[in-house]
């Protein structure tokens, strides 16, 4: 993400932040040398070091703005190198404070550097004794001014941001996800081998835990800068709730769910495509082998039982190596915390694979529960989604809509009675109501909760010119500003088409045993914070667009 709270990536802000934003791009900071790698959390100050103002002067139409340039230059840039490959562990949590909950497909990113989309979560650190995953976190300087005297204040980050391109949803002439895209077929990155229809099962919810490795970078375009995993080139999801499924021959029972997917197909601007610009990044999944632990969430019950894995394979898995899991039913340092120790390894094989498989962990006694434990079983109905208010007054709505309910993500406009998903059904309509009609089955035990949610955004003017890929370390000369003012032509406030993708706001909706009790209809109304815009029709409002309509009711077999 790009265009934020600052120059973040949501691309609903000022026209004069996307033009700052899309002007990073023109940093000659690759001959900059980066400082001495230091221990413990940065400082947002380390992203600051060795780059200089670069002063420009934005005019489109009466817009006119003279920005600084040298923060963005560049808007990602790695925290050590590029070859440095980060490992992080912990809980996906929401952004602290914020109605930006991040748990989802970005509704605005930056197109000079995506193809599509991106999935992004954040996550807090699990706390170790040599703390290399609290080390992931970064201090924020922010710099304010009273009276002509400047002060600063510094401020430890909860979470590391994680972020990788979805593969979905883009329709645009010129972006090479976009024939597969229209049929509802992944073109890769983070969801290889989705076929239309599919649950995209390899998404993390809040609630979940991950172990994530990949490139670590300083988010340069959130003054102060962030650091954060982008792109991610293996995530490991152990799912915060169970799934009771066949385990063995004709044994039925309950399973630690563990989705496990790895790939170097990262993003626009980190893969290993032949025919990707030269300045695009290689990613050597050849450099390491990935070893690392899952604990089981069902207690043990009883001494006798043994800890038993089943290892599923998912669409698009093309992994040509030999996995190796090894269970340990006692914690080696607390004897409750049973785990199993997962071995992918990836020295002599092909860049290019994807390891695409679902890892379930149970024990082997009778339905894998500990006595007295208590199981709730529900059936989520999701009926509808309703927008209270258009996004367009004249032309017809393209949205992009993802639903998630317990981990398990689909992208509604697979459904439509439309061959070509994007330009079409609700990729183009008119319709106020959306007809959803899915069912979910959750297992919840006591004290835990599980999310329903519901995102997306309608495509604008700026869906037009996702994939033209431009390099970030491009020089800032005449050219290249030329270049990019004309291609942000699109986003005029004059053209029919729009400007900038709508935010249409987002449903997060978190349940447990006692807030459902004997079964509920709901009607939630999605929420986020405005997003400004230059279009003269859009307010940038998210808070009540729409309404989704879903029935949780509790299952007694």
């Amino acid at each position: 993400m790009f265009l934020g709270v600052f120059f973040g990536m949501t691309f609903s802000r000022t026209l004069g932040y996307l033009c700052i934003g899309t002007l990073m791009l023109l940093s000659q900071a690759s001959a900059q040398q980066r400082p001495e790698i230091v221990r413990g959390p940065r400082s947002s100050t380390e992203a600051e070091a060795g780059f200089s103002p670069c002063l420009d002067t934005v005019k489109i139409l009466m817009f006119k703005k003279k920005v600084d340039l040298g923060v963005l230059l560049p808007a990602w840039l790695p925290v050590e190198n590029y070859n440095h490959i980060a490992v992080l562990e912990g809980a996906v949590i929401p952004q602290p404070n914020s109605k930006h909950i991040d748990t989802h497909v970005s509704p605005g990113d930056f197109p000079y550097h995506h193809y599509t989309h991106d999935l992004t979560f954040n996550v807090k650190p699990d706390v170790t004794p040599d703390s290399r995953y609290t080390n992931l976190l970064a201090f924020s300087v922010v710099r304010s001014e009273k009276n002509g005297v400047v002060s600063a204040d510094t401020i430890l980050k909860e979470y590391v941001h994680v972020e990788w391109e979805t593969g979905l949803g883009a329709n645009n002439d010129g972006n090479i996800c976009a024939e597969l895209n229209k049929q509802g077929k992944s073109c890769g990155f983070y969801s290889s081998g989705h076929e239309r229809k599919d649950v995209i099962w390899n998404w993390p919810t809040l609630g979940d835990w991950v172990h994530v490795e990949g490139l670590w970078l300083w988010d340069r375009g959130h003054p102060p800068a962030r650091t954060e995993i982008h792109p991610a080139r293996l995530i490991a999801v152990r799912r915060n709730i169970p799934v009771f499924m066949k385990l063995k021959g004709r044994q039925w029972g309950y399973a630690t769910r563990v989705d496990v997917y790895a790939s170097g197909d990262g993003g626009a601007l980190n893969n290993n495509r032949a025919e990707a610009p030269e300045y695009v990044q290689k990613v050597k999944m050849s450099d390491k082998d990935y070893k690392f632990r899952v604990n089981q969430i069902l207690p043990r019950p009883s001494n006798n039982s043994k800890l038993m894995y089943r290892i599923d394979s998912r669409k698009g898995d093309t992994y040509s190596g030999k996995v190796s899991v090894v269970s340990y039913p006692v914690g080696d340092v607390n004897p409750n915390d049973a785990f199993v120790e997962i071995s992918i390894p990836w020295r002599n094989l092909p860049d290019t694979d994807v390891f695409a498989r679902t890892i379930f962990v149970y024990w082997d006694e009778a339905e894998g529960l500990a006595a007295g434990a208590v199981m709730n079983k529900y059936k989520v109905s999701v009926k509808s989604l309703r927008f209270r208010h258009r996004k367009e007054f004249i032309s017809k709505a393209e949205y992009r809509l993802f639903l998630e309910v317990g981990g398990d993500w689909l992208f509604l406009n697979d459904f439509a009675d439309a061959e070509d998903i994007l330009d079409d059904g609700i990729g183009k309509t008119r319709k106020r109501n959306i007809k959803i009609d899915q069912e979910f089955t959750v297992y919840l035990p006591e004290g835990k909760e599980f999310r329903v949610h519901a995102g997306g955004w309608e495509a604008d003017g700026v869906n037009d010119i996702f994939g033209r890929l431009m390099d970030q370390y491009a020089p800032c000369n005449a050219e290249t500003r030329r270049w990019i003012m004309d291609n942000l032509d699109v986003i005029s406030p004059l053209k029919l088409k729009g400007c900038m993708d709508d935010h249409i706001g987002e449903v997060h909706a978190m349940h447990s045993a006692a807030d459902i009790g004997e079964g509920k209809s709901y009607a939630m109304k999605s929420d986020g914070r405005k997003e400004k815009e230059i279009c003269p029709c859009e307010s940038g409002r998210q808070k009540n667009i729409f309404v989704l309509k879903y029935t949780i009711e509790p299952v007694t077999n």
